[in-house]
C-alpha cells in the first residue's frame, strides 16, 4: 500500500440538485487524496503485514526530534538599492493631457487624437495593477552555483537590478568563509529577472557547470569557468524573443553536461535548447492544448526538473504535466487541482524518492510520480489567498518542508516525510518563525544553502535577497547545543566602503530644482555655545546689581508706584523690583532677569529671597502649590525638595559624557527649580473689602430704616466695572453703576469679603424651601344685612366687583411679604403691575359672564 486510504469513487454531476445542500456544497471541489489540516485527527486501518491495524497520519508528539532551531539574522551583503521612489498618483485623464501636451510640444506634426492617448493609459494601468499583485515573469533572483572547485552565489546589484554578481564561498581549515565582491562580473542592457544554475555535480561523472540569467529583453547561458582567480563566464547561448515566436519567458530549467536546457513561454510553449557544431538548437517538445482555457486568462508556468536529464515537469495555474523527452509523446497529465478559486503556485525539482511536491493557494502536495492522479497527500497551510507562496525541502536527511512567500518574512515548517517501506507521516505539528524583526518585509530571491565539504547533517543556511539588494542570513539547525555559524563572512575594503556610502531615494529633475542645503551648525553653536557663553559673561557684570536686588525686595510695596491694580507673583516682584532689562518681551516671564542666575539659585536656596518677605505689605496673599499638586503630584513647596524631585529627569549616566555637559545640566535644573519656586505665592496690593462710595454711615443707615423697603445698591470688591465710550476712548470715567431693582434684592444678603462656600442662599420665591409667613388674607367686601323693621334700602348705582377666581387666590398666597393692601389691589412683590396674558380657566377666560339674553318663545301653532 502507497498512500492513505481516500474515497476513489467518481461522483458524476447530477442534472437537478440534490435536496437539502446549499448551492456552495454543491459546487465544493472533490478530492480523491488524504486533505489533512491543522487539529485533531482521526485514525484509520492501514494493511501491514497481511493484517489490518490501527493508525493516524500524525504523531502524536509536541516537539519531533528534526525540530529547527534559529540563530541570528545578519547582514553579509550590504544594500546597492536606494529605497523605493513614491509613486505619484495620478489620474487617467491627467496623464492623456500631459502625453498630449508633450505630442504637441515636442512633435506638433503628428496628430494623435486623445481618446487613444487615454485608452492606452488605461490598458497600461490594468496591466500594472495586475502585475503588482503577481507578477509570472519574475524569478528567483538568488542562486547558489556549485563546481567541482568552488562555489558561488549569484544575485543582482546596483540601482537598476541589471548588474550580476558571483561572490565566492572559501574553505579554510576549519570553517567555509563567504568573501563577497564590490564589483558586478557582468552588466546587462535591462533589470534581471531570473537567475537559475544547473544541479550540482554527482559523484561520478564530467560536470560542466551552468548559469542562465533572463532579462526583460533576451536571456543568456554562461559557463561557469573556475580556473582562474576570479570567476569567468564564457557567452553558450543566448536565446532573443524571436526565437520563441515572439513570446517571452516565464522560466527556465538546465541540466548540467551536455549542455542542455528547457524554456517555457508565457503561452505555456515548451522549447528544448542545445548546441550542436557549434550553433544553438530550439525545438519545441510541448504544446498546452487549446481548449484549455487557461492558456488565455493566466501567464503563470513553472519548470522542474526530474532524477535525469530526460523528464520534467510542468506546472500551469491548476494541473501538473510529465514532460518525456525520449518519447514522441511527450507530455502525460499527473494532477489536476480541484476548485476554481484555488490555483498552484510553485513546484519543486524530483528527489530520489519519486516524490514531487507542489504548493497552491490552499495547501501543500506531496505527489508520487509513479502514481499519477492522486497525491500521497495534502496538506492546508491555513495562509492567506497569495500566489507567491513557494514550498521548498531543506538540504537534510529530515526532508522537511519550509513554506515561505516573497510578501512576507514568516516561514512556517513542516515535518512531513517517509521511511523506507512505510507511508508519508506527519511527524510534529507545523511550527513558525520569522528571520529578522520586520515580519512583513518582502524579498526578491531565497536560497538554502549548504556547502558540499559540509559534512554535518544537522545545520544549513536561509539566505534571502531583499529588495534594496541586501543579502540576509539566518542559520538554521536541528540541535540547540554548540550554535556555531554554518559560515563565516569576510568583507574586504571595497565592500565596507559600499557599506559605508548613504544611499538616497532617486530624485526626479523637477524635484532637483527645489533641493536646498542649509548648514545649521552655526544655529546649532549659537544656542549651545556663543548663548551660554555670553549669559556667563553677563552674570559676572551683573553680580553686584543681584546683591543690590535682593535688599530692594523687603521694601516693595514702599516704593512700587503707581499702586499696582492686578495680582503679581514672587517672581513680577522681583522682576519690578529691579532695573529694566535690555531684552523686552510680551510677558514678564518670558524675559530674562537678573535673578535667573546661579546667584538668584543660592540666595533662594539660603533664604535671601523668599517669598516670606513679601506677604507683610501685602494685602492679600494665596499659595497655589496645593493647586499644582492636582496636575503633578510631586510639586514641591521649597526650592530644595524642587531640585531633588528634578534629578529624576537627567539624562543616563554615560562615562563619556563631559564635565560640561554635565555643569549644563545642573544648571537648568536649578533654573527650573528658581521658576518653579518664584511662581508659587500670588500676591495683592488691594484688599478685597472696600468701604462703600455712596455717602455717609448716616445716609446708608437711613436708606435701611427707610419705609420704602427698597434693596440697597450694590457694592463691589476686588474687580470693579468700568465704563468706556467706544468712540471717545480718552474720555473715561468711573460712573455710578446702576442696577436694576432684581439685581440689589438678590445681592442684599451678600456681604464683600465672605467666604463663598460659607454662603447660603434662600429662595424667597419657593415655597418648598423657604418657610412660609402666615398671610394675611383680607377680607371680601359684602353688602349690608337688611332689617326686618324697614325695607331694604336701595344702593347707589355701582358695581361690585366679582369675587376673584380660585386660581388667583392662590397666586396670591405665594408671597412671602403679608397682604396689608386693600381688598381691591392685587400685589405682584418687587415687580411693576402690568396687563397679564395668562389665559385662566372658564367660559369666558376668567372675565365676568355677560347677561344672557331673553330666549324668544317660538309659536307652535294654532291661530
Amino acid at each position: 500500500m502507497n498512500s492513505w486510504p481516500a474515497d476513489d469513487r467518481i461522483q458524476l454531476a447530477t442534472d437537478t440538485a440534490r435536496k437539502g445542500e446549499s448551492k456552495a456544497k454543491q459546487k465544493a471541489p472533490v478530492r480523491n487524496y488524504l486533505d489533512l489540516e491543522r487539529g485533531p485527527n482521526a485514525v484509520t486501518l492501514v494493511e501491514r503485514d497481511g493484517r489490518l491495524e490501527w493508525t493516524s497520519i500524525v504523531k502524536n508528539v509536541i516537539k519531533g526530534p528534526n525540530h529547527l532551531h534559529m540563530g541570528k539574522c545578519t547582514t553579509i551583503y550590504p544594500a546597492t538599492r536606494s529605497t523605493r521612489d513614491p509613486q505619484i498618483k495620478n489620474t487617467i485623464l491627467q496623464s492623456a493631457e500631459r502625453g498630449a501636451n508633450f505630442l504637441r510640444t515636442y512633435l506638433p506634426d503628428v496628430d494623435i487624437p486623445a481618446e487613444l492617448i487615454r485608452d492606452e493609459l488605461s490598458q497600461d494601468a490594468k496591466i500594472t495593477q495586475r502585475l503588482e499583485v503577481f507578477d509570472p515573469y519574475m524569478g528567483n533572483l538568488l542562486e547558489p552555483v556549485m563546481t567541482r572547485d568552488a562555489t558561488f552565489l549569484a544575485f543582482p546589484m546596483g540601482e537598476l537590478n541589471r548588474d550580476l554578481n558571483l561572490s565566492p564561498f572559501c574553505q579554510s581549515e576549519n570553517s567555509v568563509i563567504f568573501k563577497p565582491s564590490a564589483h558586478p562580473t557582468r552588466t546587462f542592457d535591462t533589470p534581471i529577472q531570473q537567475v537559475s544554475a544547473s544541479r550540482p555535480p554527482g559523484a561520478t561523472g564530467l560536470h560542466t557547470p551552468y548559469l542562465a540569467v533572463r532579462t526583460f529583453g533576451l536571456t543568456s547561458v554562461f559557463e561557469v569557468n573556475t580556473s582562474q582567480t576570479t570567476p569567468y563566464l564564457a557567452e553558450a547561448v543566448t536565446v532573443l524573443h524571436a526565437d520563441t515566436a515572439n513570446r517571452a519567458l516565464v522560466d527556465i530549467c538546465l541540466s548540467p553536461s551536455p549542455f542542455g536546457a528547457l524554456l517555457v513561454t508565457d503561452l505555456g510553449s515548451v522549447y528544448k535548447c542545445g548546441i550542436s557544431s557549434g550553433r544553438k538548437y530550439l525545438n519545441v517538445v510541448h504544446t498546452p492544448a487549446h481548449d484549455v482555457g487557461e492558456t488565455t486568462r493566466d501567464l503563470f508556468w513553472r519548470l522542474a526538473g526530474g532524477v535525469d536529464d530526460v523528464n520534467y515537469f510542468l506546472a500551469s495555474k491548476k494541473s501538473l504535466v510529465h514532460i518525456d523527452l525520449r518519447t514522441t509523446n511527450t507530455s502525460q497529465g499527473l494532477f489536476s487541482l480541484p476548485g476554481q478559486r484555488d490555483v498552484l503556485t510553485s513546484i519543486e525539482d524530483q528527489k530520489g524518492d519519486n516524490i514531487i511536491k507542489l504548493c497552491s493557494t490552499r495547501e501543500i502536495l506531496w505527489i508520487d510520480t509513479r502514481f499519477p492522479g492522486k497525491p500521497l497527500l495534502g496538506y492546508r497551510h491555513g495562509r492567506a489567498y497569495d500566489r507567491h507562496l513557494e514550498a521548498r525541502t531543506i538540504p537534510l536527511s529530515s526532508a522537511s518542508t519550509l513554506l515561505t512567500s516573497r510578501d512576507n518574512a514568516l516561514v512556517t515548517v513542516y515535518d512531513v516525510s517517509r521511511s523506507e517501506g512505510q507511508l508519508l507521516h506527519v511527524n510534529a505539528p507545523p511550527y513558525c518563525f520569522i528571520p529578522g524583526n520586520d515580519a512583513s518585509a518582502s524579498h526578491l530571491g531565497q536560497a538554502l544553502f549548504k556547502h558540499p565539504l559540509d559534512k554535518k547533517d544537522n545545520s544549513f543556511s536561509l539566505i534571502r535577497l531583499t529588495e534594496r539588494g541586501c543579502l540576509q542570513k539566518v542559520d538554521l539547525r536541528i540541535s540547540d547545543a554548540d550554535f556555531a555559524p554554518v559560515f563565516e563572512t569576510s568583507w574586504t575594503t571595497d565592500v565596507k566602503q559600499l557599506d559605508a556610502k548613504s544611499l538616497h531615494p532617486r530624485e526626479a529633475p523637477h524635484d532637483k530644482q527645489a533641493f536646498i542645503e542649509v548648514d545649521l551648525s552655526g544655529a546649532y553653536d549659537h544656542i549651545f555655545k556663543v548663548h551660554e557663553q555670553g549669559r556667563e559673561k553677563l552674570e559676572e557684570e551683573n553680580a553686584n546689581a543681584v546683591y543690590d536686588l535682593l535688599e530692594t525686595i523687603p521694601t516693595f510695596w514702599q516704593e512700587v508706584e503707581p499702586p499696582l491694580e492686578h495680582m503679581i507673583t514672587t517672581y513680577d516682584a522681583v522682576f519690578r523690583a529691579g532695573d529694566d532689562p535690555h531684552q523686552n518681551a510680551r510677558a514678564d516671564f518670558l524675559t530674562e532677569s537678573i535673578i535667573n542666575s546661579t546667584r538668584g539659585y543660592r540666595a533662594m536656596f539660603q533664604g535671601r529671597l523668599s517669598p516670606k518677605t513679601l506677604v507683610g505689605g501685602a494685602s492679600w496673599h494665596y499659595n497655589i502649590a496645593p493647586i499644582l499638586r492636582h496636575f503633578e503630584s510631586d510639586f514641591a513647596d521649597d526650592i530644595q525638595s524642587g531640585t531633588e524631585v528634578l534629578r529624576g529627569h537627567d539624562l543616563a549616566e554615560d562615562p563619556e559624557r563631559s564635565a560640561e555637559s554635565l555643569r549644563y545640566e545642573n544648571e537648568a535644573r536649578e533654573q527650573l527649580a528658581l521658576d518653579m519656586a518664584l511662581s508659587t505665592d500670588i500676591f495683592s496690593g488691594q484688599p478685597f473689602l472696600n468701604a462703600s462710595e455712596e455717602g455717609s454711615e448716616l445716609e446708608t443707615m437711613a436708606r435701611t430704616l427707610s419705609l420704602g423697603g427698597e434693596p440697597p445698591s450694590v457694592d463691589f470688591g476686588y474687580l470693579r466695572p468700568r465704563h468706556t465710550n467706544y468712540y471717545n476712548k480718552g474720555e473715561e470715567k468711573e460712573k455710578e453703576v446702576a442696577a436694576s431693582m432684581g439685581v440689589r434684592s438678590l445681592l442684599k444678603g451678600w456681604e464683600i469679603g465672605a467666604d463663598p462656600e460659607e454662603y447660603l442662599f434662600v429662595d424667597h420665591y419657593d415655597e418648598g424651601a423657604s418657610e412660609p409667613q402666615p398671610i394675611r388674607r383680607a377680607k371680601p367686601s359684602q353688602a349690608p344685612g337688611t332689617q326686618s323693621q324697614r325695607p331694604p334700602m336701595i344702593l347707589a348705582t355701582s358695581t361690585v366687583p366679582p369675587r376673584p377666581p380660585e386660581v388667583v387666590r392662590r397666586m396670591l398666597g405665594a408671597h412671602s411679604q403679608g397682604s396689608a393692601t386693600p381688598p381691591l389691589t392685587i400685589g405682584f412683590g418687587s415687580q411693576e403691575y402690568m396687563t397679564s396674558t395668562q389665559v385662566l380657566p372658564g367660559v369666558h377666560g376668567g372675565r365676568p359672564s355677560m347677561a344672557k339674553k331673553k330666549i324668544a318663545k317660538k309659536r307652535v301653532g294654532g291661530f
